[in-house]
């Protein structure tokens, strides 16, 4: 199967692309995975990831696996942070101040 051809700009800001492996985070039921590895463009500019249709695909059959079809490569322990306090303008009720 061959590749699909890279992207000639960025969707979001037109800007151009360049091809890398990323690591990307799935939450599902309330569980984090990562998955490495993962090919992808990666915007020069703005930095956004945009995957090819057989790589979407792919991430899609893993979690609709529910990450069960393959064995985790290895675990990592995750710190959580907050911005509790951080933000200037606090939500309420998930509506802007």
């Amino acid at each position: 199967m061959e590749p699909s051809p890279q992207p000639a700009l960025c969707p979001r800001c037109q800007r151009s692309m360049h091809p890398a492996l990323v690591r990307t985070d799935i939450w599902r039921e309330g569980r984090l995975y990562v998955v490495e590895d993962v090919p992808a463009y990666i915007c020069d500019l703005c930095l956004e990831q945009f995957y090819d249709e057989d790589v979407t695909d792919a991430l899609r059959r893993l979690n609709e696996d529910g990450f069960s079809s393959i064995e985790p490569k290895r675990e990592m322990v995750v710190p959580v942070f907050s911005l509790e306090g951080r933000v200037k303008r606090a939500l309420t009720s998930g509506r802007p101040e």
